[in-house]
């Protein structure tokens, strides 16, 4: 029986080392799994392959061990690590998903999975940023820039993140249900599937009179994280924690 696990938002950061336990916890327990889908944000940041924080390298052992296991991995680009790229998808044996949408077949069902960030169309500071951080110009002119260059950059990217977050309304910063229903009618997908928005839950979604389904997978704690888990009948959220069990998530 097929068995599918997506996750999102782990914003892994060698400050963190407990949410790093919890995913490498997660990922020995995921070679039971066929396929893992890492949905975007895998990393707190990243500034190009070849300035990895040594510190991360228990979670790519991980990660590579996974790979080398029977189960597929595959990796989406975040708001955070976009800038992941060939040399590392190769490193640890993922395939890495460049395109911001993504289409699955689970079972009967067509998955939509998205990492989530280009349905937040209300945040138009974010999406203008987006753009320019996106652009193949952009990305090739930062990569070139030194490491000690990338990381104040980056640095200062990041408390402008930060001051814009603060002076939002938290309504701002989820999805806009028109962009909802425009890639429900785009795909043709009766489900979809993404993280960024930090807002774990399932939605029903009327679109043209047809009910879809929303999934959102949450963000990764010191003790815990809400994920999705096809178990070869059934898409829904689960919770894992550091008693190592799966627990089915309420979200009705």
């Amino acid at each position: 029986m097929t068995q599918s696990l997506f996750v999102a938002d782990l914003h892994l950061d060698p400050a963190n080392p407990d949410t790093i336990n919890l995913a490498i916890e997660f990922l020995v327990e995921a070679k039971s799994a066929d396929q893992l889908y890492i949905l975007g944000d895998l990393f707190e940041y990243w500034l190009g392959d070849d300035a990895g924080d040594p510190a991360l390298s228990p979670i790519i052992d991980a990660l590579t061990l996974l790979s080398a296991s029977s189960t597929q991995l595959y990796l989406m680009h975040g708001n955070r690590d976009f800038l992941l790229g060939d040399a590392f998808a190769t490193q640890i044996g993922a395939t890495l998903i460049s395109d911001d949408e993504h289409i699955v077949q689970l079972g009967d069902e067509r998955i939509l999975l998205l990492h989530g960030d280009t349905l937040c169309t209300d945040d138009v500071d974010y999406q203008k940023l987006r753009s320019q951080l996106r652009a193949p110009e952009w990305q090739k002119r930062f990569l070139a820039m030194s490491i000690e260059q990338r990381v104040t950059t980056a640095q200062a990217l990041r408390q402008k993140s930060r001051n814009a977050v603060a002076g939002k309304q938290a309504a701002i910063m989820d999805v806009n249900e028109e962009a909802v229903h425009s890639r429900f009618l785009a795909t043709a997908c009766p489900i979809m599937l993404h993280g960024h928005t930090h807002r774990p839950d399932t939605h029903q979604v009327d679109v043209n009179g047809q009910t879809r389904q929303r999934l959102v997978v949450g963000s990764w704690h010191s003790d815990h994280a809400v994920y999705a888990r096809y178990d070869g009948q059934q898409l829904q959220l689960q919770t894992y924690t550091l008693s190592r069990k799966y627990s089915s998530r309420d979200t009705a």
